[in-house]
């Protein structure tokens, strides 16, 4: 029973990481969505889409969040072996793929600010932003491989008695590759994603205030504009390299630490669960961070809200007119002679029959015509042999 309350401990804690990441991405997804296809954004095309993808990463990680959360319910795996490695295919690539992301915003900013016109509308386009994507995502998919080969469930036999003839059976879902590639696995993920992109996001962001202060001493800017930018920048470093080395570090050095401290204990257990959720973490840290430190998005998305707002209330205002006016002309028509004759049931037999009079001259006559017998008009001679025709072809039909 205390094995199940830890386990039940451990899955609230997960779910309420869950909950806070789904609300969290929805919101930031809300937010950035709108402004890759909206007009005369200052933000870069190329961030947006950067954003959009660690935010359709994270909650695809969060769903498959979810399989974990059922697996520490109920102490065992209640899937098959392909929704195991489909699991663990995209934990792996999401906790490979987001300090990729990260990394490539950091360059983009870098190239945006530092480098030459041509380099950096290339750096803010769309496409470009897309092939970096598909490049990283192929080198993540290569970088897995092991994920796929070697990861199945498992099926452990405990407490077997033999009197009741009875044992316990629980199933894992797990990635257990062999020994030599699970080290050059763990050392080549560890250097591609986490040692390079820490070192690329610090270099990038780094460079921003060392090209400014140098174009302050060349250009009429004033100071007061290059310190804040300066320290929005160093802002964003630190908060982005705490963020990354906390939450890093531990993972990857208990991916080292694995064949080394005795693991099969229960606080090594307990103490591995928390570790992975850090990774989740900083998931859920970085589309916040760059959605609220980014004074671009934020303004471009309150004048989408603001445009939208107006344009409601615009239909708003237009259908309350035609409502009203609506209203105001029903008591008009409600006087008009015509609605007295409609409410006289004799009047109403009386249209209804010459209605049906009407119908019937007409489908048998459908070519009838009327003539003046007005004298000066030039038809009057004619009036006579017309009616007489009109008489013989309604006898004969």
């Amino acid at each position: 029973m205390q094995n199940l309350g830890l386990r039940k401990y451990i899955a609230f804690t997960y779910i309420g990481f869950n909950i806070v990441g789904f609300i969290v991405n929805i919101w930031v997804f809300y937010v950035v969505a709108p402004l890759i296809f909206a007009p005369a954004v200052k933000v870069p095309k190329s961030i947006l889409f950067f954003i959009m993808a660690l935010c359709v990463g994270d909650l695809m990680t969060m769903i498959a969040m979810l399989l974990l959360v059922m697996e520490l319910f109920f102490g065992t795996w209640q899937f098959s072996s392909v929704v195991c490695t489909s699991y663990l295919v995209f934990d792996s690539m999401n906790k490979f793929i987001a300090p990729m992301i990260v990394f490539l915003i950091s360059r983009t900013c870098y190239a945006t600010i530092c480098l030459n016109k041509t380099k950096a509308e290339r750096a803010a386009s769309l496409k470009y932003a897309v092939v970096q994507l598909a490049v990283a995502l192929g080198f993540v998919l290569v970088l897995v491989w092991p994920v796929f080969a070697y990861s199945q469930v498992f099926t452990f036999y405990i407490n077997p008695n033999s009197t009741t003839k009875e044992v316990t059976i629980i199933r894992k879902c797990g990635f257990f590759p062999p020994q030599q590639i699970e080290f050059w696995f763990n050392l080549i993920a560890c250097i591609t994603s986490y040692a390079v992109p820490l070192i690329g996001i610090i270099y990038s962001y780094l460079s921003v205030p060392f090209f400014l202060k140098r174009r302050a001493l060349t250009t009429l800017v004033s100071s007061n504009s290059i310190d804040n930018a300066m320290r929005k920048v160093i802002t964003t470093v630190l908060l982005l390299t705490a963020i990354y080395v906390l939450c890093w570090s531990p993972y990857w050095v208990s991916m080292f630490a694995h064949d080394i401290l005795p693991v099969a204990q229960k606080y090594m257990v307990i103490i591995s669960y928390f570790i992975h959720l850090l990774p989740y973490v900083s998931c859920l840290a970085y589309p916040v961070i760059f959605t609220l430190m980014n004074r671009g998005i934020r303004t471009a998305h309150a004048k989408i809200v603001a445009d939208q707002r107006r344009r409601f209330r615009s239909l708003t205002d237009d259908a309350t007119v035609h409502v009203r006016s609506v209203i105001r002309g029903f008591p008009q028509r409600l006087r008009q002679p015509n609605s007295n004759i409609q409410n006289d049931p004799k009047s109403t037999s009386s249209d209804s029959a010459t209605r049906c009079v009407e119908l019937v001259y007409r489908e048998k006559v459908p070519d009838t015509k009327t003539y003046s017998t007005d004298e000066n008009s030039g038809y009057g001679a004619n009036s006579n042999e017309t009616t007489r025709e009109i008489e013989n072809e309604t006898l004969l039909s």
